[in-house]
């Protein structure tokens, strides 16, 4: 129901919005399972999952992300908010660098955390293929007085046939977060990848991807809360206003 709520506020907003330097959209998924970094964080179960961004001319932006979650239960959480902002700049190389706040409000306060990040994105002939790297850094890795980092790399290619895409994912969480809270978290340094097919319909965006992490022994999940165990995982979305 909470993020129910927040999905039509979003779109009331975005029929509201008039003309201007800002441009708002919303999105809004469903999807098989809520994936972050190679681990489940829905108990491999479905998510829907909304979006509000509001962006200028300059290359500035903000907003809110949503989802409903399940840890098992473990702090009484049901649904993430996450406030994110930052600046973007380049064409066919575009730079990003912002802060995310990852919120439970439903949870206690002790789950919350923040991250920064730095990216560039280098596009390819008539923006067919593009590929990009990611740097994280939280000083408050997941909620723990510990720092951690997140090292990714992205592609996309755009085949010749049917509109269909494939992309392909690669990240590394690593740092004294991971690596000192293991019995906690269940976690450690380790390393996550995904390989999928994206497909745009109407006014529908389709992505089915396999996804992977190298935790393995008692840390290897395959079922339930904290999946991180190879899986695919289907996602539906839209974004308004249509064009």
């Amino acid at each position: 129901m909470k993020i129910a709520t927040v999905l039509l506020a979003a779109i009331g907003l975005l029929a509201g919005a008039t003309a201007g330097a800002a441009a708002l959209e919303a999105t809004i998924t469903g999807t098989t399972d809520y994936d972050f970094r190679g681990v489940s964080q829905t108990a491999d179960d479905p998510a829907i999952q909304g979006d509000v961004n509001v962006s200028g001319e300059s290359g500035w932006y903000a907003g809110l992300w949503a989802s409903n979650v399940d840890f098992d239960n473990c702090c009484d959480e049901d649904y993430e908010l996450d406030w994110y902002a930052g600046f973007t700049a380049g064409e066919t190389l575009e730079w990003d660098a912002g802060i995310v706040y990852y919120s439970y409000p439903s949870a206690d306060d002790s789950l919350n955390y923040s991250e920064v990040y730095l990216g560039a994105t280098y596009y390819g002939a008539d923006d067919k293929w593009d590929i990009g790297i990611m740097q994280w850094y939280s000083w408050e890795w997941f909620g723990y007085d510990d720092y951690g980092y997140y090292s990714e790399i992205n592609a996309s290619y755009q085949l010749p046939w049917w509109g269909i895409g494939v992309t392909g994912h690669y990240g590394y969480t690593w740092g004294d977060g991971p690596d000192d809270n293991t019995d906690d978290s269940g976690l450690e340094e380790y390393a996550d990848w995904s390989v999928g097919l994206t497909k745009s319909i109407w006014h529908l965006d389709l992505d089915l991807r396999y996804v992977d992490t190298d935790l393995d022994g008692d840390l290897e999940v395959t079922s339930g809360a904290g999946t991180n165990d190879d899986r695919f995982i289907f996602s539906v979305s839209t974004t308004f206003p249509w064009e």
